[in-house]
């Protein structure tokens, strides 16, 4: 299963630099050009992510649930952020948007080197990737958990010999 430690402190690590990269094109996006770097950045969390899905990690099924809530939330925010205002509860949601997007948005945000579209936009882009991995992290789990029963039955068969 791999080191959950291990793959915490990378998973940490590589969000970190991520988070830092793509901070200022994120916040400042049709001002702010995005450079190779940023998609760079963003790639090496997705591998990072994939990797610890594979390796069945919860820590990653924790991040990209978080991923998903925030992605749909700051999608659905923005969309109807102009046709609707002055209602108390909405107020409140449209302030939650702003860290979310922050948080779980913005690491990803150099991959906008490739579409070149807006936040809005990328937070959805952010949700079908967060559900790939999210199937990847779950058939990696149902996998490795039918194989395993069937290696202990062979060494089994195979130490009774």
């Amino acid at each position: 299963m791999g080191n959950p430690k291990k793959c915490l402190i990378v998973l940490s690590s590589v969000y970190i630099l991520a988070f830092i990269v793509n901070l200022i094109p994120s916040i400042m996006f049709p001002d702010a050009t995005i450079q190779p770097i940023h998609a760079v950045a963003s790639g090496l969390l997705l591998v990072c992510m994939f990797g610890t899905c594979l390796l069945r990690n919860r820590v990653a099924k924790l991040l990209i649930m978080a991923i998903l809530f925030a992605s749909v939330t700051v999608f659905t925010l923005i969309s109807f952020e102009s046709y609707v205002y002055d209602i108390v509860l909405l107020d409140a949601l449209f302030a939650i948007q702003y860290p979310l997007y922050i948080l779980f948005v913005t690491p990803l945000f150099g991959l906008n080197y490739f579409l070149n579209v807006n936040p809005e936009y990328v937070a959805l882009l952010v949700f079908f990737i967060a559900i790939l991995l999210l199937v990847i992290h779950e058939l990696a789990v149902t996998r490795f958990d039918r194989i395993k029963p069937c290696a202990e039955v062979a060494s089994r068969v195979v130490f009774k010999r």
